[in-house]
């Protein structure tokens, strides 16, 4: 049996392949040697080392190394050369045993592994460094072989105890000195012996766990810093999702104290689906928040209204504003089933409101909340035709000059504050954008940023301003975030939208300016000084996501471009009466 033995690329490293017709002899001898049959290539492969290639050249005799280019050395003794087939490069193999074939196709350089296996150093994790790369079975093997290193198959990161051994072991696998920091070698933390953890289910809702900590700062300032913690003042306890990773994580993170973990959760409680994902967060927080607000006569149409917008995928804060709105509809109707609440009062109501001075946005979010609720949940058609519609006022918004804008971003020394109110203006965002902004979403290469999700549930992209490429790749190296350019107060949250104000709050306050303005304000001032220099406002719509040019359109009367060239008629008379006067 003739076995063409080819050097391949194949799972980010190179292989020693092995083609040849089918026979089950031949492939039983190569299952033993540990080889691999890849569906891709069509072909058995082993390792590319001196090892592999010793071990197919005892097993097999009818070798052929594959070599199209004609050479002044002499093949390997015993091996027929093919001229039909790219070459495998024995030299790469350094055989001692044998002359060296020279292919300088095949010469790789010993710099490019280290740069393809895409090495990143994550986080510590208790006693753990922690980090993960691209996958290289050779490397993984060696990795996994020495005492103190893991694989932590949730997380899909590999775990090195941090000890000076470990570090030059794992260091010298990876061909990559100094690669852990220097001085970071784990150090006994303090020890709780006798203290213990208390882990029990939530009967609220099965999808948390309730963790009752030790009166220890040390230990509660730990669970604190949880993704997704919350804290029950009722029960006294942190409440965490009830996820196989999160009850991984929080062993790991106690470990070094020699806290009991007491785990009081019935077997199966623990799920993967128990993580929640950000969306599923903000639409609990919100539904909480509004139930703490509505009283027990309220609770049935409150939880109907809910159920129907959570099922028609609303955004939390379509959900604030609806339920909001028809909670003070009830609250002002003495809690009376809505059913029985006629067209004609629900005219005169909205009418009372306007008497008393509401506004007119807030009169459109009754007007929908109400015809959400009829029409979706009551089921009454045509509704809408029965409800007046309160004019909407028209406001300019308040748009700061390019020189106020300059004197805002001067008045802050914070480079994370200061990069987050730039790339506000810069990129005419919302608040909201800027603080669930990604670095995943920021295309360098392209100077775009891709703003995912947004107002609407639409996605759309905006440009990355030049001038701040490179404050904030130095911001990407000074504060290290993980997953959100704006980290918040624990790791892999975002930073708060009430932060953000507060940022601005204070510089316009160091500034000096005497002009109210907030977040937003920069997003008018960017769409302004876009019309001002000239761009077409089609393109403005679209930076800025409004569904309606309409919305856009606000801005011409704001802009200083065409009313400054625009003469009152009484100035021209003026002109024209100084210059016949000239001429008389």
């Amino acid at each position: 049996m003739q076995i063409i033995v080819k050097k391949i690329w194949h799972r980010d490293a190179d292989r020693i392949g092995l083609f040849f017709k089918y026979d089950s002899a031949t492939i039983a001898q190569l299952k033993q040697l540990g080889a691999v049959y890849s569906q891709s290539l069509r072909c058995w492969y082993l390792d590319y080392n001196i090892v592999s290639y010793k071990l197919i050249s005892q097993t097999f005799s009818d070798l052929v190394i594959d070599n199209p280019k004609k050479t002044k050395t002499q093949p390997l003794a015993g091996l027929k050369i093919s001229r039909d087939l790219p070459a495998i490069a024995t030299s790469d193999l350094q055989l001692d045993s044998a002359p060296v074939l020279h292919n300088p196709e095949h010469i790789t350089s010993t710099t490019s592994l280290a740069t393809n296996m895409r090495l990143e150093l994550l986080p510590n994790l208790g006693k753990y460094w922690v980090f993960k790369m691209h996958y290289y079975q050779h490397i993984s093997k060696q990795l996994l072989a020495n005492k103190g290193v893991y694989w932590n198959a949730n997380y899909k990161v590999y775990m090195v105890l941090r000890n000076n051994n470990a570090k030059t072991e794992v260091e010298n696998i990876l061909g990559v000195p100094a690669f852990f920091p220097e001085n970071d070698c784990y150090k006994k933390e303090t020890i709780f012996t006798s203290e213990s953890i208390v882990i029990k289910p939530h009967t609220e809702d099965p999808k948390w766990m309730e963790v009752y900590m030790p009166p220890y700062v040390v230990l509660r300032e730990k669970i604190k810093r949880f993704s997704m913690a919350r804290y029950s003042t009722i029960k006294d306890c942190y409440l965490l999702p009830a996820a196989p990773s999160v009850y991984e994580a929080m062993s790991m993170q106690f470990e070094p104290h020699k806290v009991l973990i007491n785990n009081r959760l019935p077997k199966g409680y623990l799920l993967k689906q128990n993580l929640p994902n950000r969306k599923q967060l903000d639409l609990r927080k919100t539904k909480e928040q509004l139930f703490n607000q509505v009283p027990a006569a309220a609770h049935e149409y409150i939880t109907m209204m809910v159920d129907t917008i959570l099922a028609l995928n609303y955004s939390s804060s379509t959900m604030r504003t609806y339920t909001s709105s028809f909670l003070q509809f009830l609250r002002d109707h003495q809690y009376r089933d809505p059913h029985t609440v006629t067209q004609k009062e629900i005219t005169k109501y909205l009418a009372s409101l306007m008497e008393r001075g509401l506004s007119a946005s807030s009169g459109h979010s009754m007007v929908n909340a109400l015809l959400f609720y009829y029409q979706q949940i009551e089921h009454q058609k045509g509704f809408e035709l029965k409800l007046p519609r309160p004019k909407t006022e028209k406001k300019l918004p308040a748009v700061l000059t390019m020189e106020e804008c300059l004197e805002i971003f001067r008045a802050v020394d914070n480079p994370k504050h200061k990069l987050l109110l730039l790339i506000g203006y810069g990129a005419g965002l919302r608040v909201s954008e800027i603080v669930t902004l990604e670095w995943r979403d920021i295309l360098f290469s392209e100077h775009k940023i891709h703003i995912k999700n947004a107002k609407g549930k639409k996605d759309r992209m905006v440009m990355l301003p030049y001038s701040i490429v490179n404050s904030l790749e130095i911001y990407k190296k000074l504060y290290e975030p993980n997953k959100y350019v704006f980290e918040g107060q624990f790791a892999g949250e975002p930073y708060s939208t009430g932060s953000a104000r507060s940022v601005m709050r204070q510089a316009l306050k160091k500034s000096g300016l005497e002009k109210k303005a907030t977040v937003h304000t920069l997003r008018h001032s960017f769409a302004t000084h876009l019309l001002e220099s000239g761009t077409d406002i089609r393109y403005i719509q679209k930076f800025l996501g409004h569904a309606s040019i309409k919305t856009t359109t606000i801005y011409t009367h704001v802009s200083k471009m065409a009313s400054d060239k625009i003469v009152s008629p009484l100035d021209r008379l003026v002109d024209e009466n100084n210059k016949k006067k000239l001429n008389e």
